[in-house]
């Protein structure tokens, strides 16, 4: 069994809205807040090819109160490259001080708003074979309860977050990689997901039906330096006003390189290679219902460990 706990002291969060000439203050907020948590797990071998995994987690959280979350996996290993999983758990998203005290002209706090929660559903089939290749299959179903999100009061006009909706997301994940000793690794993974609103038939914002994830690692150098690739694709996505923001793939492009001198870890990544134009949809508040991301840009990374003394 293994048990813990974590604490956390928020020491300054502030917030406000004012303008700068001339100077208006019309509002500001200062707070602080803690984290307390405790969480316990334990793994029982209910048989040789049987094994089952318990946890439970609780979070004190002196701005709204505690939230206590199970999980559990049953894991079962019939022959020596196969594996099934039943997965079950349960999480929450804390909701932040913005939503919780925001209270600018417009907007109104809602001191009283609760965590949005979700449990995961899951069942896994993960099946290895002789010459380095594993494949991944899972069927998911995550329903989400008391979603936050910005209303109008009817009473003022204002702007308000409430706990006030409900999700169901399924789906279907299939992956499919190889890894070879001498450093090449490749993967491809699909997923499927389908995400309603019990409560209307309005589309669920910003959630693709359809994500594709393809990478390919190859070393150039005696396994010291590495060039690397990975294809994102994302179909399009409702916005708030009911228009799509279109399906994009972008790839991105690394050199890197390990142990290629003493300490020392250097990559250069190029994202975006081909400035694909795309936009992902916007929340409430915003002039735009889409906004345009980055082009093509990149990033170089030095990195140096230093060795331990003994």
């Amino acid at each position: 069994m293994t048990v813990g706990s974590e604490f956390r002291h928020n020491f300054q969060q502030d917030q406000g809205n004012y303008d700068l000439q001339p100077f208006v203050q019309y509002f500001a907020d200062h707070r602080t807040s803690t984290i307390f948590s405790l969480y316990a797990q334990d793994e029982i071998r209910l048989r040789k090819d049987l094994v089952l995994n318990l946890g439970l987690r609780y979070d004190r959280y002196s701005i709204f109160g505690g939230s206590t979350n199970p999980r559990a996996a049953l894991i079962y290993n019939p022959w020596p490259k196969t594996t099934f999983k039943a997965l079950y758990g349960q999480s929450f998203r804390a909701p932040n001080l913005f939503e919780l005290f925001y209270a600018a002209p417009g907007n109104e706090p809602n001191p009283s708003l609760q965590p949005e929660t979700v449990k995961t559903m899951e069942l896994v089939w993960e099946q290895y074979f002789a010459n380095h290749f594993r494949t991944t299959a899972s069927a998911f179903y995550y329903p989400i309860h008391g979603s936050i999100g910005e209303q109008i009061d009817p009473a003022n006009g204002n702007a308000v977050f409430k706990n006030a909706g409900s999700l169901d997301l399924r789906g279907l994940d299939f992956t499919v990689s190889r890894s070879l000793p001498d450093g090449l690794e490749a993967s491809l993974s699909y997923s499927f997901q389908e995400t309603t609103n019990p409560s209307d038939q309005v589309p669920v914002t910003n959630s693709p039906k359809h994500l594709v994830q393809a990478s390919l690692s190859m070393p150039l150098i005696k396994q010291k330096v590495f060039a690397s690739m990975d294809l994102q694709y994302v179909s399009d996505r409702a916005t708030l006003t009911g228009q799509p923001a279109g399906a994009y793939t972008i790839p991105n492009f690394t050199l890197f390189s390990r142990k290629i001198l003493k300490g020392w870890e250097v990559s250069a990544t190029l994202y975006n290679a081909f400035n694909r134009k795309y936009s992902d949809p916007t929340g409430n508040g915003l002039a735009e219902d889409a906004i345009t991301q980055d082009g093509r840009n990149f990033r170089i990374k030095i990195g140096y460990q230093f060795s331990k003394s003994h």
